[in-house]
């Protein structure tokens, strides 16, 4: 059930395409700051990219075990045995990873291990969303 959009509630103020847009924009500064090895901010984005994306399933089918911030929806993500299991890894890979850089950074490619698994996130979010609709 559609619920309409509500500026004053935490998860109605958007809509669920509205909410997707936004994980979409997160994704992309979750890949922008990895790419400068801003692990950190990188890390919270890809978070927050996740977390944005669940809102949208969320707008479309309450479940209060999903809890109202972004990480309380990882965190629920990550143990939810009805996800599959990429996405199930994916949550428990952004639950588990630190925020703080590692203590010695390596040459080459930036880790955009965030970047990767908030994209599995968002794109299931997103499949469940238009299922949905």
């Amino acid at each position: 059930m559609t619920h309409p959009k509500d500026p004053t509630h935490w998860l109605y103020r958007l809509s669920a395409a509205e909410w997707l847009e936004s994980a979409e924009t997160e994704l992309r500064h979750c890949a922008d700051t990895l790419r400068r090895r801003a692990f950190r901010p990188g890390v919270t984005h890809a978070r927050r990219a996740a977390g944005m994306a669940w809102n949208a399933v969320l707008t479309e089918s309450f479940d209060v075990r999903y809890g109202r911030s972004y990480m309380e929806h990882v965190t629920a993500l990550a143990k939810d045995d009805r996800a599959p299991d990429d996405a199930r890894l994916a949550a428990q890979y952004l639950r588990d990873t630190p925020p703080a850089p590692p203590e010695l950074v390596t040459l080459g490619k930036p880790d955009l291990g965030p970047l990767d698994a908030a994209r599995v996130l968002v794109d299931y979010a997103k499949a469940r969303a238009l299922r949905t609709n």
